[in-house]
């Protein structure tokens, strides 16, 4: 942590005054060692994982200034996770090093920051709360991963110690790999994303299938890839990818949600109330269920029920869909 907000300190002191509220670029170095059961690719792998979510890190300083960030309730992973969402993080290079005691590899990463539009991005990003909360679980994800390599690692260098590997330990840091491999074609696929649409979505699913060929059973893949086909109106494979993620993850509220809302669009509104239903058995205090679903039996011509879920959604604090069909006459 001191030596990012030192990397951090470094940058802004060497910043000229009239470039803030302009382009800001912060680069960040990641040296790691390798050898014993682990390979210079998979050491190369986790310290481009780790350089990029350092310099996130330090991007997340200029996120956490803002208006728009400091009025919504906003945690600490959460800035991370829109760090991810509206900035790219470029490789600039790569080398190996060796000391008379080790061999490594040094990254060099870099995080180009357009303050002018930082903000408008961010607020594009607050406003879509489920694509943020996919952006967290990646987040955790990448933690959780770089955590156990982290792990491995002192073990591995235990068995150095004693001029030993291991077949086991060597099989663990390539299936780390892997997965910090996924979660990398999953950010380039996020950076891609500009509030509610993709800039380029054919790259964005090249991208989502690169991932799933490494990982198919990986729900949240599926899912993405589904947002994508979504943004470009192709529904029968938007509900496609949505119907993966719910097969191979069935406790996620969100994904029903979504596919019940291409259903929606559709014009299928039994299937659309089926899955909105099954979001709120999954998650009962979710206005935004509610609204869906009460806008779809409204829709669909049963105001009763329509307006009775519009009427649980302000309850649990979204009164705006309820408010607009009661001033329409539709719910009392």
């Amino acid at each position: 942590m001191k030596t990012i907000l030192a990397t951090f300190l470094t940058v802004l002191l060497l910043l000229p005054v009239s470039a803030f509220g302009e382009i800001q670029t912060i680069t960040h170095t990641i040296k790691q060692p390798f050898g014993g059961s682990q390979s210079p690719d998979d050491a190369r792998i986790s310290a481009v994982a780790k350089a990029k979510r350092e310099a996130l890190e330090l991007a997340g300083t200029y996120i956490e200034s803002l208006t728009v960030v400091k009025n919504s309730q906003v945690d600490k992973d959460e800035i991370l996770a829109l760090a991810a969402g509206v900035l790219k993080t470029d490789v600039l290079s790569q080398e190996n090093y060796h000391t008379k005691d080790a061999f490594g590899i040094e990254v060099v990463v870099k995080v180009v920051v357009d303050t002018s539009v930082l903000e408008s991005r961010v607020k594009k990003l607050l406003q879509d709360r489920t694509h943020l909360e996919q952006l967290n679980q990646t987040r955790k994800k990448e933690k959780e991963l770089l955590n156990e390599v982290a792990r491995l690692g002192e073990e591995n260098q235990r068995l150095m110690a004693k001029k030993q590997s291991s077949g086991k330990l060597k099989k663990q840091f390539q299936n780390i790999s892997q997965e910090l491999t996924v979660v990398d074609w999953k950010d380039k696929s996020i950076v891609l994303w500009d509030g509610g649409k993709y800039t380029e979505p054919q790259k964005a699913i090249e991208y989502l299938n690169q991932a799933i060929r490494l990982k198919p059973d990986d729900a949240d893949v599926y899912s993405r890839r589904g947002d994508v086909y979504f943004s470009m109106r192709i529904f029968e494979r938007t509900i496609e990818d949505y119907s993966r993620a719910i097969l191979l993850r069935p406790a996620d509220y969100s994904y029903y949600l979504l596919r019940g809302g291409v259903y929606g669009i559709l014009g299928q509104s039994k299937k659309a109330i089926q899955d909105f239903d099954q979001a709120i058995l999954l998650k009962p205090d979710f206005a935004k269920a509610y609204n869906v679903r009460g806008l779809t039996y409204l829709i669909s011509g049963n105001t009763l029920k329509g307006c009775s879920s519009l009427i649980r959604a302000c309850e649990l604090g979204d009164c705006k869909n309820y408010h607009s069909n009661k001033s329409k006459g539709l719910c009392r």
